[in-house]
């Protein structure tokens, strides 16, 4: 069922007050910078969320904030200034800003100083610093929406791994994606082969492209199995969860497997920021593609070329049996098909099919919120009363034919 115009302009569009952009600002947190970007005393990192330009840093005592890139003063990027002594110092003039934004200092000011920075109109944002991710509520009032405490943000450091990429293209893009269960057999097929090892059960994937859905509305969003039927009277099934507004919860490959938690967060109209998040619950993650990243900041790496050569696929590789002629990583194989729909896909004139229901509630989902929104309602699944964080989980196995899935998630 394609989208009507109206309706996907409101699904995509976040920048200059539009109603899904005010809607997440207000009812979730948004993950800003990864943990580890953060130095005490070190450079701010620019960063750019719903159209809006901010800096993420951690001061003195190592605590992490967010706030306004440019000074209130005369409007100098922050990004530039010097983090000392618990704050950030504006080269310009001096003034300096704590993590909530609040103005400490400004030198320049002849009188009562601390009266003056009491005065000064700010922009206070509520930070986090959990499961190896700075996270921000942009929202106004004192009290923030429930925190997504996922199944990974307690977890030690050695069990987990967190990188992102901007990508440019349009966030939902990114979202729909990681509900696509139908396309990691045709695209993923060879970085499945390369990365599953023998015996792993992805593999599967690629043996029966056509998975039967099968959904259950959940307080967070929902959660469904990718059923795929296997010879001797076999089915793989794979239980993943959408949880609102943007994560997509992947089951592992193996009971004792590391899950991957996916999520395309708005940076503005035609940009987001990728995030993947690995981890383990069961032991240490161990040295794997994405633990051993060298930049968490920009990986996965984006396709290597432009469009007039699309994208820098490499087709000698695809000789020798390649699927996609994009062997850096998963991630680069689907940011490759983000960029060929164009910076925001225009989803009036699509031709769906039986494996697109996963995407289309996304989509319901998302579009209910922001209508719930601009009729000056709180999302039902923002603040749904059972909501549990905690206790989403996604798993796979092989079950006997006629099994019911839900003997392996609950």
């Amino acid at each position: 069922m394609a989208l009507s115009k109206e309706d996907n302009e409101l699904l995509t569009r976040v920048e200059n007050g539009a109603p899904m952009g005010e809607m997440i600002r207000q009812h979730y947190w948004l993950p800003a910078v990864p943990s580890v970007k953060l130095e005490a005393d070190g450079a701010p990192v620019r960063i750019r969320l719903l159209g809006q330009n901010f800096i993420a840093f951690r001061v003195t005592d190592g605590t992490a904030g967010v706030i306004d890139e440019q000074c209130p003063h005369r409007k100098a990027s922050l990004a530039l200034g010097r983090n000392e002594d618990n704050g950030i110092r504006c080269l310009y003039h001096g003034w300096k800003f704590n993590v909530k934004g609040e103005v400490t200092e400004a030198p320049n000011h002849a009188g009562d100083q601390a009266q003056f920075c009491k005065h000064v109109r700010i922009n206070r944002y509520t930070t986090v610093d959990r499961g190896g991710i700075v996270w921000v509520w942009l929202g106004t009032g004192d009290t923030p929406p429930p925190f997504p405490e996922l199944p990974f943000v307690d977890l030690p450091v050695s069990q987990r791994s967190v990188t992102s990429v901007e990508v440019p293209t349009n966030w939902v893009q990114g979202v729909e994606a990681s509900m696509d269960s139908s396309h990691v057999g045709v695209l993923h097929e060879s970085t499945t082969q390369l990365t599953a090892g023998g015996g792993n059960e992805r593999l599967l994937m690629t043996k029966a492209l056509a998975p039967k859905l099968e959904f259950e509305d959940r307080p967070y969003g929902y959660r469904y199995a990718a059923l795929r039927s296997l010879p001797d009277a076999k089915v793989y099934a794979r239980v993943n969860n959408f949880v609102m507004p943007w994560f997509g919860i992947i089951c592992p490959p193996d009971a004792h497997g590391p899950t991957t938690v996916f999520f395309s967060t708005p940076v503005d109209d035609t940009h987001h920021r990728a995030w993947f998040v690995h981890y383990n619950p069961n032991r240490e993650l161990g040295m794997t593609v994405m633990s051993a990243s060298p930049d968490v900041w920009n990986f996965p790496p984006l396709p290597p070329g432009e469009a007039k050569d699309n994208w820098g696929q490499n087709r000698d590789i695809m000789k020798r049996g390649h699927k996609t002629g994009f062997p850096q990583h998963l991630g680069t194989e689907d940011f490759a098909m983000f960029l060929s729909q164009g910076p925001t896909y225009d989803r009036t004139d699509e031709q769906l099919c039986s494996a697109d229901g996963a995407v289309i509630r996304v989509r319901q989902l998302l579009i209910k919120a922001a209508k719930e929104f601009k009729e000056g309602k709180a999302p039902t699944l923002a603040h749904h009363p059972q909501l549990n964080y905690p206790a989403i989980q996604s798993v796979g196995g092989v079950l006997a034919a006629g099994t019911d899935w839900r003997t392996l998630a609950d």
